[in-house]
């Protein structure tokens, strides 16, 4: 077990797991809410959860979704008083939370190194970006093949078709229909709550039109 004051470098996920509070959330648990107040960061240590907001009628809208190994409700390292979003539990999760000024000392103290501090809030603004870029097609089928084509881990797409819909803009029906007719095309295959993408390329000709954003 790595203990503190160690001559030993930390990483960011060795803080939560060792100096930060443990807590469990079953599905659709609310984590916490816009306008609450922000003095804790969250580690996701297993799981998925959701971000979202409301409109003007009391809709929930999903932002985006963030799976295991990410931080949310990092608003007080930039002294924001007040949460941004909401944020609840999609699966099982398992949450590690801590004051964020107990945080910073524990990442100083350990030597928690400034490059790894950075990939968390470098991968957040990737997938803001990707969002950004998804939602500026205007058709159906461009916008789910660049969701899809920056949305794997691997060529496994790990979200399900309402999911999908939520977080692209479009309805269900249309999301389901497109997929077949990616499956048709031999782009992609479908399994029970993930896509597997077959080819890459085909998928990024359909959005070529931004072909600059991708690698």
């Amino acid at each position: 077990m790595i203990q503190e004051n160690k001559d030993i470098e930390l990483n960011v996920a060795e803080i939560f797991r060792l100096f930060g509070h443990a807590q469990q959330y079953s599905p659709e648990e609310i984590i916490f809410q816009k306008g609450d107040s922000t003095d804790k960061i969250y580690f996701v240590a297993k799981g998925r959860v959701r971000t979202y907001c409301l409109n003007e009628r009391g809709d929930e809208i999903t932002l985006f979704y963030i799976d295991e190994n990410q931080l949310i409700g990092s608003e007080p390292l930039s002294n924001i008083q007040k949460r941004k979003i909401s944020v609840d539990s999609v699966t099982n999760v398992q949450l590690y939370s801590m004051n964020a000024n107990v945080f910073l000392e524990k990442c100083i103290k350990n030597k928690v190194s400034i490059l790894n501090l950075m990939e968390f809030f470098i991968n957040k603004i990737i997938t803001l970006s990707n969002y950004i870029c998804c939602n500026r097609f205007m058709k159906n089928n461009e916008k789910l093949a660049y969701f899809l084509y920056t949305n794997c881990a691997g060529d496994v797409v790990q979200y399900t078709h309402e999911q999908i819909a939520l977080l692209t803009g479009m309805n269900r029906v249309s999301v389901t229909k497109l997929l077949n007719t990616f499956s048709d095309e031999k782009l992609i295959s479908q399994h029970y709550k993930e896509i597997r993408i077959l080819n890459m390329k085909g998928l990024a000709s359909i959005f070529n039109s931004i072909g600059y954003f991708i690698d």
